[in-house]
């Protein structure tokens, strides 16, 4: 961060006024890349866009390339990886000066492996999206350096800060260009950060029994379905100047909603392959309850908004970053996580035979655990159980498949419940700890160093994104 994030720059061939259909194949704004990306405007306010910063280092490339990429305007069509900007809030915001234990009720990851060559023939391999490339694919994708989770909102409020006291608002992502180029998602900010919503309900308001839920995909859709859910329909009565009838407020005030996020829409596989919907975790389990407040305008962004209260009966989400290792409730900073271990009395209710079958080794410890440790050299990831351990290199130095591997392995040791520690300290001081044990090693890891010419002129052109010749996973 400190040379500055990298730019990139796309020019996109349609007028402003040309509209996209859901399934086009020559939508601009689809890939990996868009996937992962939202207008700077919807972020917290970030350090690396700062008016001081670019004042203070005027050479710096990174702001060069800005001032050249939005000479119309400043930062008038910047978007902004959720990486680059979860990086950027664990650069710049202060860390909590008291350590803490937490309840995590619920946890996802999305990590893939590269394990492909990249070579002219892959072309001819048969694709998704009626054979489009994947980088132009207007589908879901993943993000490997991002592990989300859900704390106990009723803890959190205890041991933080209320919960109802984070500012937290619904909204449309604000865009540039034509919102029906690219990805068109509803946010929930919790503290400035935008979480995506896939669902949304409620069982308030609708009659005895009555229960109405909206599902929200991923492209442009007619927005008053979202509204006239959050705040009813249009009510005037006579509260105006001179007994006038005037056009109410919210009429939503006050009822209770849930919410499902598309970054907590997936806890766990399947408990087995005969059913398609029998999930390990169920998706209740990553709700979030609020109530409505009011209606608002959105401060950073001028669209409309519907400001809410979370409540103690769900969870409060937040995120994990693989690299630092800190952990977000939205935007607020709750440190570094030092250490973390399986609930038992969550996992109990997971398994028929209960817990004894699986802790071997008997007691908590050995159950599930993730240790951060800082070495001499480096830090190093220990994660480890009754029948296994993984250690991982410094996360900040770690190769893609590697960074994915540990991050299954934190996801395997606390997706039925866990106790994180929290706080100031990135870890404990230790000895270089022991190597990996158990039968770890999953499967291949991927192919061999791809390889021009042969013998002394042999040059590798493309290598594994691995130092292991194995995929890793504690054995469970």
């Amino acid at each position: 961060m400190a040379q500055g994030p990298y730019v990139l720059s796309e020019e996109i061939p349609h007028r402003q006024d040309d509209y996209c259909g859901e399934l086009d194949l020559y939508r601009p704004m689809g890939g990996p890349m868009w996937w992962n990306s939202l207008l700077w405007t919807n972020f917290p306010p970030l350090a690396m866009f700062s008016d001081k910063n670019a004042k203070n280092d005027k050479k710096n490339d990174f702001f060069r390339s800005l001032a050249l990429l939005n000479s119309d305007r400043r930062l008038n069509e910047q978007y902004v990886t959720f990486t680059a900007a979860r990086h950027d809030l664990c650069t710049s915001r202060s860390l909590p000066e008291k350590n803490c234990r937490l309840t995590v009720e619920c946890m996802q990851y999305e990590g893939v492996r590269n394990c492909q060559w990249d070579f002219p023939l892959m072309d001819y391999i048969p694709k998704r999206d009626n054979h489009n490339t994947p980088d132009i694919q207007a589908r879901r994708f993943w993000d490997n350096n991002v592990l989300h989770m859900g704390f106990n909102a009723e803890e959190f409020s205890e041991k933080v800060m209320p919960v109802g006291d984070i500012d937290a608002e619904i909204t449309i992502a604000d865009n540039a260009g034509n919102p029906t180029w690219g990805y068109y998602p509803c946010l929930m900010r919790v503290a400035g950060w935008p979480f995506r919503i896939r669902k949304i309900g409620s069982f308030e308001g609708f009659g005895k029994g009555g229960h109405h839920e909206l599902n929200i995909g991923l492209h442009w859709f007619e927005e008053e379905k979202l509204w006239s859910l959050l705040e009813g329909r249009p009510t005037v009565a006579a509260t105006g100047q001179d007994d006038t009838m005037a056009l109410q407020g919210n009429q939503r005030k006050g009822f209770k909603f849930f919410a499902m996020l598309t970054d907590l829409d997936w806890l766990g596989p399947n408990r087995t392959n005969k059913r398609n919907d029998d999930p390990e975790v169920p998706v209740e389990k990553g709700y979030i309850w609020f109530t409505v407040e009011e209606t608002i305008t959105v401060e950073s962004t001028g669209k409309k908004g519907v400001r809410i209260k979370l409540l103690d009966e769900g969870i409060v989400p937040a995120w994990l970053d693989l690299h630092y290792l800190q952990v977000f409730a939205g935007g607020v900073p709750l440190g570094y996580m030092s250490e973390a271990e399986a609930d038992l009395e969550a996992d109990a209710g997971a398994f028929d035979d209960g817990i004894e079958s699986y802790a071997m080794g008997g007691g908590k410890s050995s159950f599930g655990r993730i240790q951060v440790l800082r070495t001499p050299d480096k830090r190093r990831v220990v994660a480890e159980n009754a029948a296994s351990r993984i250690v991982f290199k410094d996360p900040m130095n770690a190769l893609a498949n590697d960074l994915v591997d540990m991050g299954y392995a934190i996801f395997e040791t606390c997706k039925f419940g866990a106790r994180m520690r929290v706080g100031s300290k990135p870890g404990k001081w230790s000895e270089e700890p022991i190597g990996d044990r158990g039968l770890v090693d999953h499967k291949a890891s991927g192919p061999p160093p791809l390889c021009q010419f042969e013998g002394k002129n042999e040059k590798p052109i493309q290598l594994p994104a691995s130092d292991y010749l194995f995929e890793r996973r504690l054995v469970t």
